[in-house]
């Protein structure tokens, strides 16, 4: 029978049960949410090591602050029974994941193991280790974002085991020193996440157990371990090679850190680094190289310190040097040399820049913009064009895409299939609207005068009057008929989002569609509309790009990561070469149809997210190097690009982006 109440907690459901734990489904009454209680069986009295095995798991969770680990909200008691309050994971479990959609691809599975093994590296950096990795311990949100949960039998890496505590963990996923009951480090888990790939690339609802014959059957794997190329042959060979690795029956033979196994799958899904001839198999070359170069180091500096006592005693390295000194990391207010780029080479084509117009008065601030609205991880920030006065934006902790200023005060970006408003005098968000979760939203586009909207829903594109009291409502785009004053439907492409035109004499849209009929799907098309006709009047197709006008290097996926319209006839984008978006970047002319590979920086790749500025004279982009993972972003006037640089980015915090993968998608706030 489930109680009504723990503590303030209005309990709903129960969600599961261990050998002495319920987890139920609650309602928090004054956070006004819901919430998972952990709490110690009522229906038997748990002895005193079920007890401290509660309360260690408290503890340790208590103690690990990580984005993917279910973070702890409340702690109490209740008529002696000890009881914790987690935040509710309503996306549910891998194990259920994978019962519902069978095999993951090996990209998905890449990224949720990323997630998931940076959070297990966090806690072995706190000598904390798991033990008990599982589908059923990860857990993922409503945004798919999947999380560590059930610290329960974790325990100090430097810990031996106790005789008295016997066999911890779930049989099918312990290292064979759990099942030995020898002392585990981080790499018991990366045997364990092993297993849990395992499963995630061939759909197995179960681990798979050894026969009870076997003196190791809690093992889940027979050595040699099973070839999965042999269950599923069209993954690329190295990931046989990675599991061997995991699953190896000696931990030394093992990757040392679940980030190394992370990084190697990474590899494997998105083909961020050519394959070694020689694997990095452990994970120990860079530590190797320290050791070497440390060891190397300390016999030159005795022999140094030798020499110098021998002549005299004087040793001049101990004062302090005249010559400067540069940081590996790149400082918020210094940029190191390697961020200064020489110019790049002159061309016999000239740019199809800007055409000259009438002269205006010079703006006060370059671009005629004053701040950035960007995005660091699912955080929503403002900064100063300078890099200066940076500032987090209270915002709901999810991701967020299409940010675009619609004047000077409000920002508008997507989350959580809802539409937001950022009011950039309060710094607050609040939503506009929010839609059905099987109807996904991929564009909310404001018109320039602000009297329009163009919403990009279900591949569907609908205009309707830009009223927030009108709209806060809908639900469904079945419910934009609804709406009060004029409504356009168009489907004849799949639209993934368009930008509005700046030519107050027609109506333009620049539409990123897929295009099933071309070699190439991902395109944008230069549209005509008329709104005041839409119901007998189709779009009209003025260009496509990149069409056959720009021809994508070969190790391109031909997906487009970004693109820009200045509203009238230039269009920047970039292709997609690695990490999830960036490629070389491309300046294209719809007047001339004519194309220029612009690469700003010494003509290397990377880059993504370029915007024009709001006076169209400048762009920003974020830049990665080809053969590094950090990120920086540059503001550069159009009229410098052809002069050269040297280019200097926009001084940001040291890891200011954490992982190679961040869409900044920096959006320029008009100065006036």
């Amino acid at each position: 029978m489930l109680p009504e109440t723990i503590g303030r907690y209005q309990i709903k459901e129960e969600l599961g049960r261990g050998q002495a734990t319920v987890v139920y489904r609650a309602f928090d009454t004054e956070a006004n949410r819901e919430v998972a209680v952990k709490v110690l069986s009522v229906e038997r009295t748990p002895d005193i090591s079920q007890r401290a095995h509660f309360r260690r798991e408290l503890k340790m969770i208590a103690s690990l602050e990580h984005p993917a680990i279910v973070p702890v909200y409340d702690v109490g008691e209740q008529d002696g029974q000890p009881y914790f309050v987690m935040r509710y994971m309503a996306g549910g479990s891998l194990s259920q994941l994978i019962a519902s959609k069978g095999r993951l691809s090996l990209q998905e599975t890449a990224r949720i193991i990323d997630r998931i093994a940076s959070a297990l590296d966090y806690a072995h950096k706190q000598h904390i280790i798991h033990r008990d990795i599982k589908p059923d311990n990860i857990l993922f949100d409503l945004e798919g974002n999947p999380y560590i949960s059930d610290f329960g039998v974790a325990r100090p890496a430097s810990g031996d085991a106790s005789p008295a505590e016997g066999q911890v963990g779930t049989p099918g996923y312990m290292s064979p020193e759990q099942i030995h009951n020898e002392t585990v480090d981080e790499r018991s888990d990366v045997y364990s996440l092993g297993v849990v790939i395992y499963q995630m690339l061939t759909g197995r609802k179960k681990s798979r157990l050894e026969t009870k014959t076997s003196p190791l059957r809690s093992r889940p794997f027979a050595q040699p371990v099973p070839d999965i190329l042999s269950e599923v042959p069209e993954l690329p060979p190295e990931v046989g090679e990675i599991l061997n690795i995991c699953l190896a029956e000696n931990k030394h033979d093992r990757y040392v850190s679940t980030l190394h196994l992370a990084r190697a799958l990474n590899k494997a899904a998105f083909g961020e680094e050519r394959p070694s001839v020689i694997p990095d198999r452990y994970g120990n070359r860079a530590a190797i190289r320290a050791t070497l170069f440390w060891t190397f180091g300390s016999v030159a500096l005795l022999i140094a310190l030798f020499w110098m006592f021998a002549r005299g005693g004087n040793i001049p390295f101990l004062f302090v040097a005249s010559t400067p000194t540069v940081s590996l990391l790149p400082s918020p207010t210094t940029i190191p040399p390697t961020q200064t780029f020489t110019p790049l080479p002159p061309t016999d084509t000239a740019l199809p820049l800007p055409h000259p117009s009438t002269p205006q008065p010079t703006a006060t601030l370059p671009g005629g913009a004053d701040q950035i609205a960007l995005i660091s991880g699912n955080d929503l920030y403002l900064v100063n064009i300078d890099g200066s006065n940076l500032l987090q934006i209270r915002s709901e902790n999810s991701p967020k895409s299409n940010l675009r200023w619609i004047d000077r005060n409000r920002l508008i970006y997507l989350s959580r299939n809802c539409a937001y408003l950022m009011e950039a005098e309060t710094k607050q968000t609040s939503p506009i609207v929010c839609f059905n979760i099987n109807e996904e939203l991929e564009g909310f586009s404001v018109s320039p005068d602000g009297k329009f909207v163009a919403i990009s829903i279900q591949r569907t594109l609908n205009i309707i009057p830009f009223d927030i009291e009108s709209i806060k409502n809908i639900t469904s785009r079945f419910e934009f008929s609804k709406i009060k004053g004029r409504y356009c439907f168009y489907n004849q492409f799949p639209f993934r989002n368009v930008l509005w035109g700046k030519d107050p004499s027609t109506v333009r849209f620049a539409a990123h569609v897929i295009d099933t009929r071309l070699v190439n799907s991902d395109q944008i098309f230069l549209l005509n509309a008329d709104i005041n006709n839409c119901a007998n009047v189709a779009l009209s197709r003025l260009d496509t790009i990149p069409g056959a006008r720009i021809t994508f290097e070969k190790d391109s996926t031909k997906r487009i990561g970004s693109f820009d319209w200045d509203g009238k006839n230039l269009f920047l984008l970039n292709d997609t070469i690695r990490n999830d978006g960036f490629g070389n970047l491309y300046l294209y002319n719809s007047e001339t149809r004519e194309s220029t590979k612009l690469n700003p920086i010494n003509g290397e790749c990377c880059y993504r997210d370029a915007r024009f500025s709001p006076d169209g004279k400048s762009l920003i982009f974020a830049f990665q190097r080809f053969d590094r993972s950090d990120i920086v972003l540059y503001y550069i006037p159009f009229a410098e690009l052809q002069s050269g640089g040297p280019f200097t980015p926009i001084p940001l915090p040291a890891r200011f982006f954490t992982t190679a993968r961040e869409n900044p998608q920096p959006a320029l706030r008009p100065s006036q």
